[in-house]
C-alpha cells in the first residue's frame, strides 16, 4: 500500500493506492516475471499495469528469443504493452522503479511470491 498526500510532489492523486501482484501459472512457463496493477477504490481501472522481470536480458533471450526491444517489457520494469494505462501510468512505473532501487527486500519478495506460486500449483497438481 502507498499512501499519496501530497499530489503537488507526486503528480498524483491523494489516496491509498495498492500494488496488486499477479503471477503466471502456468507450470511449463518459467518467466520469471510479474505483473503488478497500481489500483485505487476512487478509480474503476487499474491506473497502471507494471511488467517486472528480475532475471538478465540474456536469460529472456534464451528462454523466450527475439530481439532486445521485444524483450525490454520481460526485463523489466517496464509498462505491459496492450494493458490499458491511465494518465498516471509513466508517474507509478517511476515510483516503481524507485522502490525497486531502494527497497531489495521488496524485490526478494517478489521473487519469492513468484516461486510461492509456482510450489503451490505443483504441490496442488502432484494431489489431484
Amino acid at each position: 500500500m502507498i499512501t499519496i498526500v501530497d499530489q503537488k510532489i507526486t503528480g498524483l492523486p491523494k489516496g491509498t493506492y495498492a500494488l496488486l501482484e499477479l503471477y503466471c501459472t502456468d507450470l511449463n512457463c518459467d518467466c520469471r516475471n510479474v505483473y503488478v496493477n497500481v489500483v485505487n477504490l476512487a478509480f474503476d481501472k487499474p491506473l497502471a499495469t507494471i511488467s517486472y522481470g528480475w532475471e538478465s536480458l540474456s536469460f529472456y533471450k534464451e528462454w523466450m528469443g527475439g530481439d532486445d526491444e521485444m524483450l525490454a517489457e520481460f526485463k523489466g520494469p517496464a509498462l505491459k504493452t496492450f494493458a490499458m494505462q491511465s494518465q498516471f501510468a509513466q508517474r507509478w512505473l517511476e515510483i516503481f522503479k524507485d522502490i525497486l532501487n531502494t527497497d531489495v527486500a521488496y524485490a526478494k519478495r517478489l521473487q519469492q511470491h513468484y516461486q510461492l506460486v509456482k510450489t503451490s500449483i505443483k504441490d496442488k497438481q502432484k494431489n489431484k
